[in-house]
């Protein structure tokens, strides 16, 4: 429980950080430092268990999955940067966490028919999708944390935000095959993040690498407190709680989201974002409580994957 918690807290922390730092330095400059970092401490501890060869052997054997993987986290990640910098930060978080599992809820009800999906989990995220339209219209109309934005800027943050969650659904996916094909979380987590890397540095070639000093603090920081102690915390703390448990904590990420943002002088206070925040995370919850039974039957290494997808760390 403390380091469901912990985890939920650095959650926040990290996108109110982001939010802030990305005003003045470029995300795919941030990208890639954060992800070169991570992805070479990751690398080794996964080859320190497995060495070299045989982590390069795994990875020729499920190239297909693991590039899938791959796409799919740098797509969560570069997507989510550019909605922390260009909206409110606790709009971004809601919009990419809770996208995902309404979008997953939906794909299956229409091309999964011989599933039978709780009623309640299909009318959470209808819900979900109908309160985050009338978020994101909100956001773009001048009536979140950062005010009279450009309505353009502010669309495009929204989009990305969609992107980033759907994204991170897909990275649900391609964790769970990549642990049904017997991958520990160490070996999946060490071979996860070379595309995000190279995205990175293609953004800073770009941006012909002008803003790339001022994002080397920034990235750092990022590594550290948005991924690699969230990925450690979360992988300690659903051993000691039920899936269903760890679930609800980490839904309460855009809550404190929404608190720690307070501390940003570029933020003002927003009741319509706080209200719809918080409906999402009571419609969330209560999507959550519908699918306890149908989860009791999974492998614990499905679950632990799972929760590594409701946060793309």
């Amino acid at each position: 429980m403390p380091q469901l918690l912990l985890f939920t807290v650095l959650s926040a922390l990290v996108d109110v950080f982001a939010g802030n730092r990305l005003q003045h330095t470029d995300p795919g400059s941030v990208a890639a430092v954060a992800f070169t970092t991570v992805g070479v401490v990751f690398c080794a501890t996964a080859a320190a268990r497995t060495r070299w060869l045989a982590l390069l052997a795994v990875a020729r054997r499920h190239s297909r999955d693991l590039l899938a993987l791959n796409l799919a986290t740098a797509v969560t990640w570069v997507s989510l940067l550019y909605a922390l910098d260009w909206m409110e930060p606790a709009v971004a978080n809601v919009v990419s966490i809770a996208i995902g599992p309404a979008f997953t809820v939906i794909m299956q009800a229409l091309w999964l028919r011989g599933d039978r999906m709780p009623a309640g989990q299909i009318a959470a995220a209808g819900g979900i999708l109908v309160v985050l339209a009338l978020l994101i219209a909100s956001s773009i109309a001048g009536y979140s944390a950062v005010g009279h934005h450009r309505a353009a800027l502010l669309g495009a943050g929204a989009a990305a935000a969609v992107v980033s969650g759907a994204a991170s659904a897909a990275t649900l996916v391609f964790s769970a095959r990549l642990s049904a094909a017997g991958l520990d979380v160490r070996t999946v987590l060490g071979l996860r993040f070379p595309l995000v890397a190279v995205a990175g540095w293609v953004l800073v070639a770009l941006s012909g690498g002008r803003r790339l000093g001022p994002a080397v603090t920034t990235g750092l920081v990022v590594a550290v407190i948005g991924v690699a102690l969230p990925a450690l915390l979360i992988q300690l703390g659903i051993r000691r709680v039920t899936p269903l448990t760890a679930s609800m904590i980490i839904t309460l990420a855009p809550a404190v989201t929404l608190l720690l943002q307070l501390a940003d002088p570029r933020l003002a206070f927003s009741p319509r974002s706080t209200v719809g925040i918080a409906v999402i995370t009571v419609l969330i919850g209560l999507g959550l409580l519908t699918r306890r039974d149908g989860r009791r039957a999974r492998r614990p290494e499905q679950e632990e994957e799972e929760q590594h997808a409701l946060h793309p760390c």
